[in-house]
């Protein structure tokens, strides 16, 4: 059900009348066009209707349309509700009564985009670039709580020692796909997005930390560690997901670039550590919903400023990977070495993922090539043993054992958890989940939002016996 109110705030230095519209996770994320366009023909239809009903008293002046959370737009009230009963509405974005708005960054937003949707693509593959959606902030609780690492029910007031988690993880980022960590500390007041050229830089002020950060061209510049968390998240995480999820990132990240800095690390701009985009990277990469998401993704970092994880007083290797199998994994099995914060926990919320699953063909030639093995049938296979995170362990295949690790490697498979059948010279290899499986599950982070979890909750579930300060 949608939710509508108002009320009178102080916005850039002005008594401002603000409209909140708060509305269902699915209106933005269904890929159901026919049942989107009802959506969005139901959400616009209650504001004018609000209007009508509890504004009929107010005379030519404006309201700033807020959507779950975003600056989307001003609103015309007299203009709205004389349009009470016309034509029907097909797309609020088209809709004359939106005007342009200027934000507290002194900023002009882009308008509402509420017909349009977003896809579950993988998260490794590349965290943004093809996110074509509007951004959608949910309205989750506020509770400083934690999550039980084998109970996927949020918990009650649990935790009272910390505030706030975040796992990363070392992914590439092409398909909505996010990365590893890093650390910030930084606040991001009085930010415009539409200023910067070639870097999230702004304003700071002398008490914010500073970091040091290599650009994919060589040049290192002097940015602050809220603004570079910024620009991580947004690359490490698709911009429509969850506030929470986006929080959880956000500790993430900061986690990541603290524990760099402190071993005397120069932080770099791509995979080597944490993708990080300019604010003229984001803009190419989200286009007219640069302004919407950027402010966003900048709220959600805000919200948790200068929090990161800890375990016995150390920063953590926040670790994080797109999508899991159902379980994460322990990192003994993919790189030898174990982490006593990062152990097999439940995820099967990944499961209602749309790319959970996933099958790759490729002829036997091509197979046998890149493994260096010659096999012509199924029995020449046979999987040795699993991890506790459910994935390949041990291989036979023709006549060699592999790790599952290694095969996925070999392969360029998603996930090491992986069925092959070979029929004739064609090879079907099925996978689930996306990602090493090490640490937070990003879409399963997101599907712990969409449930009512906090970003604590969230990453108390995924990094066991940590703090957050």
């Amino acid at each position: 059900m949608e939710e509508i109110y108002h009320k009178y705030k102080i916005y850039n230095g002005q008594n401002t009348l603000m409209l909140y519209v708060n509305y269902p996770d699915e209106y933005e994320f269904s890929l159901d066009f026919d049942s989107l366009k009802k959506n969005v023909k139901s959400v616009a239809s209650k504001i004018r209707e609000y209007a009508f009903k509890n504004l009929g008293t107010v005379k030519n002046e404006t309201a700033l349309l807020i959507l779950n959370g975003v600056v989307v737009g001003t609103i015309l009230l007299t203009n709205l509700k004389a349009n009470l009963n016309t034509e029907k509405i097909t797309n609020l974005t088209n809709n004359t009564q939106i005007e342009s708005v200027t934000t507290s960054n002194k900023e002009t937003t882009s308008t509402p985009v509420l017909n349009t949707y977003t896809k579950d693509l993988p998260v490794e593959e590349n965290t943004a670039n093809n996110i074509t959606t509007a951004n959608k902030v949910a309205n989750t609780s506020n509770k400083t709580t934690t999550s039980s690492n084998t109970s996927l029910k949020p918990q009650a007031n649990q935790n009272t020692t910390t505030t706030n988690k975040v796992p990363t993880n070392q992914n590439s980022n092409t398909n909505t796909t996010p990365q590893t960590n890093k650390p910030a500390n930084n606040t991001n007041t009085n930010t415009n997005p539409n200023t910067s050229t070639n870097t999230n830089q702004n304003t700071t002020t002398s008490n914010e930390k500073m970091v040091s950060l290599k650009l994919k061209n060589g040049s290192i510049i002097s940015i602050s560690l809220e603004e570079y968390v910024i620009g991580v998240v947004g690359s490490e995480m698709p911009a429509s997901f969850s506030t929470e999820a986006l929080k959880a990132q956000a500790v993430a990240a900061r986690t990541y670039a603290l524990k760099r800095i402190a071993s005397g690390k120069t932080l770099t701009a791509t995979t080597s550590d944490q993708v990080y985009k300019t604010n003229d990277e984001l803009k190419a990469m989200w286009g007219n919903s640069f302004n919407t998401y950027y402010n966003k993704v900048k709220n959600a970092v805000n919200a948790t400023k200068g929090k990161y994880m800890t375990y016995n007083g150390n920063y953590i290797d926040a670790l994080y990977f797109s999508t899991s199998n159902g379980k994460t994994e322990d990192p003994s099995y993919v790189w030898g070495t174990s982490y006593p914060y990062i152990k097999p926990v439940d995820s099967s919320v990944d499961k209602n993922v749309k790319s959970f699953s996933y099958t790759k063909t490729m002829n036997l030639s091509d197979f046998c090539s890149k493994l260096g093995v010659s096999i012509s049938n199924n029995s020449d296979i046979n999987i040795l043993s699993r991890t506790p995170g459910d994935r390949v362990n041990q291989v036979f295949i023709g006549g060699k054992t592999f790790t599952g690790v290694n095969v996925r490697t070999l392969l360029g498979l998603r996930s090491a958890d992986f069925t092959i059948s070979i029929s004739g010279s064609t090879v079907t290899i099925s996978t689930k989940g996306f990602g090493h499986g090490c640490g937070m599950s990003q879409y399963g982070a997101n599907e712990l939002a969409k449930k009512g979890y906090t970003y604590t909750q969230i990453l108390h579930h995924y990094y066991t016996g940590i703090q957050i300060k």
